[in-house]
């Protein structure tokens, strides 16, 4: 997968991207009596996108500042500098994905929240004990379910098959295709393209199976680069 593809796509998008996340800020900046200090504002709703900004000390932790939208987590956020046009990003729970580590007062960001909202913890009542059964082994689960079917990605439409815990798939750019290993709710594998390209990919399945975030690499070394999807059959 060149270079130059990933430059070209995260290009495209930024141009678009930048303005609207500049001008959201200027408007939270010039209404700044209304805005509470330390808090994220315009937070998206659960599996939507949103132009949200930070409005609180500068230099405060990425994760910690997206925390503060409380009843929907954000799952992922992504930064484009309006000088460079260089993507920085932020995945829930992936530190080693992660490039946007702080956010400065008035910073806005595109992000997503998490397709599952928690639900509250309710303290259960002790029950009567019972004599311990021995539970009879079933297979694993993946949670969300299959990742059989067609997905909508960064990189074209995505046609996976799902045989156990082997998934085998191809997708639009170069004829592409991947193979890979079901982990829980993770899709750990390689991707080739036309003549010779290829890497390793790794996909997690939100809770209700119907979009994944991830990223690919030409080889170990290297960072990682988003990879995303949502289901359409």
């Amino acid at each position: 997968m060149p270079r130059f593809r990933q430059r070209f796509a995260f290009s495209c998008v930024g141009c678009a991207l930048v303005a609207a996340v500049v001008l959201s800020a200027w408007a939270l900046a010039t209404g700044s009596s209304e805005a509470q200090s330390g808090s994220m504002h315009n937070c998206p709703q659960a599996g939507r996108w949103s132009i949200a900004v930070w409005g609180g000390p500068d230099g405060t932790e990425t994760g910690q500042a997206l925390a503060t939208c409380g009843a929907v987590p954000v799952a992922a956020a992504y930064y484009v500098d309006p000088q460079t046009q260089g993507w920085s990003y932020w995945f829930a729970g992936r530190p080693e994905m992660t490039t946007l580590t702080t956010l400065d007062n008035m910073q806005g960001v595109i992000a997503l929240g998490s397709a599952a909202v928690p639900t509250p913890t309710v303290t259960p009542t002790l029950p009567t004990p019972t004599p311990t059964v021995m539970p009879t082994l079933t297979p694993t689960v993946m949670p969300g379910g299959t990742w059989t079917g067609t997905w909508d990605t960064t990189y074209g439409n995505m046609q996976l098959s799902q045989s156990d815990g082997s998934v085998t798939g191809t997708y639009e750019v170069d004829q592409g295709t991947i193979e890979g290993t079901v982990q829980g709710n993770k899709l750990i594998g390689t991707w080739h393209e036309g003549e010779g390209d290829a890497g390793e990919f790794e996909f997690t399945l939100s809770p209700d199976g119907n979009s994944f975030v991830g990223g690919w690499r030409v080889n170990s070394s290297e960072d990682w680069t988003e990879w995303t999807g949502t289901r359409v059959v």
